[in-house]
């Protein structure tokens, strides 16, 4: 059989190129040993993840602190037969307290709300107005009260409270309290069911409440005669809460 001039030297080059391609496949390098592991080291990993546990806990701690800051509110009143003259009077005695006040070394005055209302059944008109004092040092305010109190405006509160520094390193100190509880506890559980502490997951700090100060209500004014008010302090509890999501292991 005679075989066309121009599928001869495709025909006889065939049996040459499956030769060297044989031979390129026998000489390539065989797959690492590492990569054939990978596959088990996975399973591995993934059989160790579901054996762990994951606990919640959640620990407080408070912790006592004396107030350092005392502050009494005032206020004001007058009464006329319109409600300007009730106003005028109002500034007057609100302008006069706040000389009082500001005369005071260490002492910090504010004013409060201002309203004016008609009082149907007298047909007076009413103005009010309230004046908040704040110190370190409880004498000089309580003595400032006091003398307010002469010129007739009413005590309406009186109380201590944490500065504000001392109230952020009191939280402070009781969120260092509550972690190490909650530390303390994951450990204990985590030893109770035969596992370890792994990792904290998740850590979350309570919501941040000022403590409420320590008060007093004197709804009545101050006679003349009577002395300046007293006030004894309490201490301030301050607590921190914290929560966490902890990983156990075998």
């Amino acid at each position: 059989m005679l075989i066309p001039a121009l599928l001869a030297p495709a025909l006889l080059a065939a049996p040459a190129f499956a030769q060297a391609q044989a031979q390129a496949q026998a000489q390539a390098p065989a797959p690492a040993p590492e990569a054939s592991a990978a596959a088990p080291d996975r399973a591995l990993r993934a059989d160790h993840r579901a054996r762990r546990t994951v606990l919640a806990l959640s620990e407080t701690a408070e912790v006592c602190r004396a107030p350092d800051e005392v502050h009494a509110v005032l206020r004001a009143e007058a009464r006329a037969g319109n409600a300007a003259a009730a106003q005028a009077a109002l500034n007057a005695a609100m302008e006069k307290a706040l000389a009082a006040a500001r005369a005071v070394s260490g002492i910090t005055a504010t004013t409060g709300a201002y309203w004016t209302s008609r009082n149907e059944e007298s047909r007076q008109w009413v103005a009010t107005q309230g004046l908040r004092l704040r110190g370190s040092e409880a004498a000089p305010l309580l003595e400032l009260a006091g003398s307010l109190q002469e010129q007739r405006l009413a005590m309406g509160e009186l109380g201590w409270s944490l500065s504000r520094p001392q109230e952020q390193a009191a939280r402070q100190e009781a969120e260092r309290m509550a972690i190490a509880a909650l530390r303390a506890r994951a450990e204990a559980v985590a030893g109770q069911l035969g596992l370890k502490v792994a990792a904290i997951r998740r850590l979350q700090l309570g919501e941040v409440e000022r403590p409420q100060p320590r008060m007093m209500a004197l709804a009545m004014a101050r006679s003349p005669a009577a002395p300046a008010p007293v006030s004894a302090p309490e201490d301030v509890i301050v607590q921190a809460t914290v929560s966490a999501e902890i990983v156990l292991s075998p």
